[in-house]
């Protein structure tokens, strides 16, 4: 399944996102996610230009959490990638921001591309689209959720 998705105009949030730096490094979680860790002020800088007090911050701080992030492969997609690719530098572009509506949640995203991460999920024999809960989602970057 595809979640259903709305581009959002915000120009001063697009532009403080330009502003940042647009790489990071592959690592993997305790639950076997695999993420490129980036720059926490994704979330800390941009979270405010969200504007409305419904949206709350993702929970990815705090001790044992990984931080603002960009999912490369989720756990249940079930891939082993081999220790060599983590620590590897991968750059992305920021494409645009949009909501994803995925259960009861809605996510407020920055959707971005990166031709490295592309080319490892195919390396690994994977779909271009991560899957999600059953649903089939790109390359992004959580700013926010609400509660529909």
């Amino acid at each position: 399944m595809i979640p259903k998705i709305v581009k959002l105009t915000n120009p001063p949030l697009l532009k403080a996102a330009h502003q940042l730096t647009a790489k990071g490094r592959l690592a993997i979680s305790q639950n076997k996610l695999v993420y490129l860790d980036i720059d926490d002020d994704y979330i800390h800088q941009l979270f405010p230009a969200l504007k409305n007090q419904s949206i709350q911050k993702p929970n990815y701080f705090g001790e044992k959490s990984i931080g603002a992030h960009i999912t490369v492969i989720y756990p249940e997609e079930q891939k082993i990638i081999k220790q060599i690719e983590f620590n590897q530098e991968h750059l992305f572009s920021i494409k645009e921001l949009v909501t994803a509506e995925i259960g009861q949640k809605l996510y407020y995203v920055l959707l971005v591309e990166s031709f490295s991460l592309l080319q490892l999920r195919k390396k690994y024999k994977l779909p271009n689209l991560l899957c999600f809960r059953g649903y089939s989602i790109g390359f992004h970057i959580t700013i926010g959720t609400a509660y529909k």
